[in-house]
């Protein structure tokens, strides 16, 4: 096959450290930066969930000082990391360690970079560069979906909550990455299903880009294959240890396949829907997922093929796709969220650029406003 002499590169962080029981090792592993660490947290969840003391007490363990920076809410926004920025700064952290879901370890990784670079935010957003490596910096996953733990990038919203936009660099890279399925043991079946439909979409999404390659290849296709088979587990039985790792490590081969295969349509529009309509990422990426395998589906015939066999919910992959969302819960209909025929030029005007340009068909936005109000 021509895919195998395909050109690929593959980049991913110093370490990455996977397996049931790893946070044990999150102290060594920060002495090896310095004494003093910050640890950058969500809300009451972490707490609850008994996380925040394994955390610390690993830390403890390894005598490291650690100080807490908590309160990093869904979707956050270029005030709330600005003001995180000014917090580490007083601080003067050896280590940085984002422990949480994607928007933690997103926000913990962009104030890594900016405290040491200085500015804010939108000076980014607006094109200044990155000049300097970030503080050292440790990303610790509490939910198994976006691969943020290992990817060069971190979304913040603008703050009057008008579009998502990323900032980058290859210095934001974290320096590790543990991966502990069992931190992942305490997430609702909601939010079980809203990650892990994000972890199966990058790989699908990365699976079949203009720029895959057959090391990506490799992981997406195992990591659709673990996420289709023990989501609805996970789901069904949140304590189940066995479907929970699974889902880690298709989240972790998410985050490397996105990394350096990038992403799709059904990505680049499901920002607008998170910020305009509430839907939680990964759920945002379901809806859309049906009507775009519709769409490339003649340029990528073979792997939407897999994909509807490892569904096993019908031969045509779209509808197969949709059925199994149902299953979790999740409508594909636009309608179903609060999208009205008006709303559809905004969502397509604020998906333009990123995700949508690795989309194995080129389309235009006549296409995809179509395309939507088919959804409705």
């Amino acid at each position: 096959m021509d895919e195998y002499g395909k050109r690929s590169l593959l980049k991913v962080p110093g370490t990455i450290l996977f397996g049931t029981g790893t946070v044990e090792e999150l102290g060594k592993l920060s002495g090896e930066y310095g004494t003093k660490a910050v640890l950058v947290t969500g809300g009451t969840s972490i707490r609850q969930s008994g996380n925040f003391d394994r955390i610390c007490a690993a830390l403890r363990r390894s005598d490291i000082d650690v100080q807490t920076v908590e309160g990093v809410t869904h979707d956050p926004d270029e005030l709330l990391v600005d003001g995180i920025v000014e917090k580490i700064r007083s601080i003067g952290p050896d280590v940085i360690i984002g422990a949480g879901g994607g928007s933690v370890i997103d926000t913990a990784k962009a104030a890594s970079i900016i405290v040491v670079n200085g500015g804010a935010v939108r000076d980014y957003w607006e094109g200044k560069s990155f000049t300097e490596c970030s503080i050292p910096y440790i990303a610790l996953p509490t939910t198994s979906g976006t691969g943020a733990e290992i990817t060069k990038n971190a979304v913040i919203s603008e703050k009057n909550g008008l579009f998502k936009k990323s900032i980058r660099s290859e210095y934001m890279v974290p320096n590790c990455a543990i991966i502990d399925p069992s931190l992942t043991l305490s997430v609702p079946p909601e939010v079980t299903v809203d990650t892990g439909l994000d972890a199966l979409i990058q790989n699908l999404e990365a699976y079949t880009s203009k720029n895959s390659g057959p090391i990506t290849d490799t992981l997406a296709s195992k990591a659709i294959g673990l996420a289709i088979e023990y989501l609805p587990a996970a789901y069904r039985n949140p304590s189940d240890l066995r479907a929970r790792e699974a889902l880690s490590l298709a989240s972790l081969y998410g985050g490397i396949t996105l990394a350096n295969a990038g992403l799709g349509l059904a990505h680049g529009l499901s920002h607008p829907l998170g910020i305009g309509f509430g839907v939680p990422h990964g759920r945002a990426c379901a809806v859309f997922m049906p009507k775009v395998i519709e769409y490339n589906y003649p340029a990528r015939k073979e792997r939407y093929g897999e994909l509807a066999r490892l569904l096993d919910r019908g031969d045509d992959p779209a509808s197969a796709f949709k059925r199994f969302a149902e299953e979790l819960g999740v409508s594909t209909r636009l309608g179903d969220y609060g999208v009205k025929a008006e709303d559809i030029p905004g969502i397509v005007e604020n998906s333009r650029g990123g995700s949508r340009n690795f989309n194995p068909v080129d389309h235009d936005d006549e296409t995809v406003e179509k395309m939507l109000v088919e959804m409705l």
